[in-house]
């Protein structure tokens, strides 16, 4: 009987180095230790300079209308362009408050250390009038982030609850707080900051009383709008005092326990790795706070201490990473890793996040985390997590041949009922040969691009089947096109592990549903470090005919030979040749798609591209069995 994707997740968890306990100390406690380790000084150096450039820019400030969204340091979401006059400003506003609370709770903390290193006041001084200006906005999270599609509108009273910009926004406050000596910051802000505080905690407890967001009403702990205002919510307790906020500090840890009791046993995050990287470090931030004050209930939970192999086994050869959900871009993205690996390493003692920061990254982060971090003992390669893992929740499967840059890596995407933030792409299959990218998907651009919806988050984003011959085309914000035939939401594809291994794999999903008139889609995926197979069996219900046809996705935007003879089909470029063959007459062509795997689209500017070959059968049919070899050029037979 085949081992299934459960059991070779607990190969990977058995085989990960055991994390143990670490100290948590208050944050300058840890940073003052810095300072007399001579061996740091570079690094302290490197902190202070990105100081210096954040204190020479002026503070955030508040936008108060929608014609100020945009200016001093404030963000527009592109998506508000779309809306209607009735909600744009709201809209607009919250999400501006959003990026104004993350912008602020990554400088401040920064600008709090380097004034505890150099005593300089500029430091300070730009902190106090960072907290001045922030001691003004309350609430935190204004209403109108529910308003991200033409035709919503608030509900009676106005109000949709707290958000992201509450978790943030609190973090930033706590961090500087944290960080400065008490007589730094003036007893007047002082007090401001904490009747702040304590109408942040009113309205957590408000939300959760009333079940005002629709995450409360739903009861979904997984999503990471759950975390952040719980985030808030600890914190600000912490903040103000627990004997005097008991009740509310409770209510936190018990939605934060729930968060992390919700996601899976292996560390897996369903919604993928970039929404984790984000929610995770608030995880990461509220345990570390409540930890400080003697409260150890969340940094010693077991998904805290699993979370970072899962992590770093999205890490791919060639610069890339495992880019299915919303996950941005591929190329280079390991490095945006850093500042979680910090933290994970500060507040696990993880022996893998150490491992990956020295051996995959440039380094640990340049803030508070990543400099303490580089007080802990090195890690040597003992540390480094399997080289592939199947995982059942965020469901898919991994493999690298090593850990060298110029090695293959070939990863196969399932599904799973808990999935969020999720694309239509089950059954994807992604494929490097000797770090160069062979298989891939289009990505996840910016949410307001034209095109997210239908050759992004689609099926046609995807190396997947697809029925009839309709082409992608733009939807409405928010929307992800699923005509007929092509594949629907949250399709549940459970992985067949057939065989995993140093030497490869050989993974295997049947989808019964999520296609109309789909009776099963068999697909199998053998690989090793120079080739992929990947067998397709679709049959659709009985009497139904329609063109069965599956896009690859390539890691090129160059033109492809497409040559055929006797009915087969062989596809060259540059990097790689595939050889394509099927039960029935077939048709081979190329497309150019957009890019934001490999490349980066950016707003205002020509999307970036890539190749991608179309087989479909010449015909309607019933059946259809079509065979797909791609090989990396270095490995094809001479």
């Amino acid at each position: 009987m085949p081992p299934t994707a459960m059991g070779f997740v607990m190969i990977a968890l058995i085989a990960c180095p055991a994390v143990f306990a670490v100290e948590i100390e208050p944050w300058r406690v840890q940073l003052e230790k810095t300072i007399r380790e001579e061996s740091l000084a570079p690094a302290r150096a490197e902190l202070v300079e990105s100081a210096r450039e954040m204190a020479a820019l002026p503070i955030v400030r508040r936008a108060q209308t929608l014609s100020d969204v945009g200016k001093n340091r404030t963000w527009l979401d592109g998506r508000a362009n779309a809306l209607e006059n009735e909600i744009k400003q709201d809209f607009a506003l919250a999400m501006s408050d959003f990026a104004a609370c993350s912008l602020t709770a990554k400088e401040l903390p920064v600008l709090s250390t380097a004034f505890i290193m150099t005593g300089e006041l500029l430091f300070r001084d730009r902190v106090i009038d960072q907290l001045e200006e922030m001691a003004g906005w309350s609430p935190l999270q204004r209403p109108g982030w529910t308003l991200y599609h033409p035709g919503a509108r608030l509900p009676a009273g106005g109000k949709d609850g707290n958000w992201l910009a509450t978790g943030m926004g609190v973090r930033a406050i706590g961090d500087a707080l944290d960080i400065l000596p008490h007589d730094a910051v003036p007893a007047d802000l002082r007090k401001r900051l904490q009747t702040l505080l304590e109408g942040e905690i009113a309205g957590v407890v408000d939300d959760w009383r009333t079940k005002r967001p629709w995450f409360v009403r739903s009861d979904d702990p997984i999503t990471n709008q759950w975390m952040l205002p719980t985030e808030g919510l600890v914190r600000a307790c912490l903040l103000l005092g627990t004997n005097s906020h008991r009740d509310a500090y409770e209510l936190g840890v018990g939605n934060f326990m729930k968060a992390l009791d919700v996601h899976g046993p292996a560390g897996e995050f369903e919604e993928g790795m970039g929404y984790a990287s984000f929610t995770v470090s608030s995880m990461l931030h509220a345990a570390r706070a409540m930890a400080v004050q003697g409260d150890r209930r969340a940094v010693d939970h077991p998904f805290l201490k699993n979370f970072p192999t899962w992590l770093v086994s999205h890490f791919q050869p060639g610069g890339m990473v495992i880019n299915c959900f919303d996950a941005g871009a591929a190329k280079s993205a390991k490095e945006g890793q850093r500042p979680l690996l910090s933290m994970l390493a500060v507040c696990t003692g993880s022996p893998v996040a150490r491992w990956a920061l020295a051996r995959q990254t440039s380094g640990p982060s340049n803030d508070p985390a990543g400099l303490a971090v580089r007080g802990m003992p090195p890690v040597g390669d003992e540390a480094a997590p399997p080289l592939f893992a199947a995982y059942e929740r965020a469901t898919r499967v991994n493999w690298r041949s090593s850990w060298s840059e110029d090695a293959s890596g070939a990863w196969v995407r399932g599904g799973h009922p808990a999935d969020q933030h999720d694309h239509y792409d089950r059954g994807h299959v992604n494929f490097i040969c000797r770090g160069k990218c062979i298989l891939i998907e289009a990505g996840t651009p910016y949410y307001s691009h034209p095109l997210m919806g239908s050759h992004f988050a689609s099926g046609a984003g995807h190396n997947v089947l697809q029925l009839g011959t309709e082409e992608p085309r733009p939807c409405a914000a928010g929307d992800t096109y699923a005509p007929a035939g092509w594949q629907e939401r949250g399709v549940v594809a459970p992985l067949d592990v057939r065989r995993l291994d140093k030497r490869g794999g050989e993974v295997a999903l049947d989808v019964k549903n999520g296609y109309a008139g789909l009776r099963s889609w068999r697909r199998s995926a053998t690989w090793d470090a120079g080739h992929i197979e990947v067998e397709d069996n679709v049959e659709l219900n009985t009497g139904q005919l329609n063109t069965v046809m599956f896009r690859w996705h390539l890691g090129t935007n160059k033109v492809v030979i497409i040559e055929e003879k006797n009915g087969a089909f062989r596809v060259v470029w540059p990097e790689a040749e595939g050889t394509i063959k099927a039960s029935v007459p077939i048709a081979v062509t190329q497309v150019k798609m957009p890019d934001n795997t490999i490349n980066t689209v950016s707003e205002g500017k020509p999307d970036t591209l890539h190749t991608c070959i179309v087989v479909q059968t010449s015909r309607a049919v019933n059946k259809a069995t079509i065979s797909t070899v791609f090989m990396g050029t270095d490995c094809c037979p001479k």
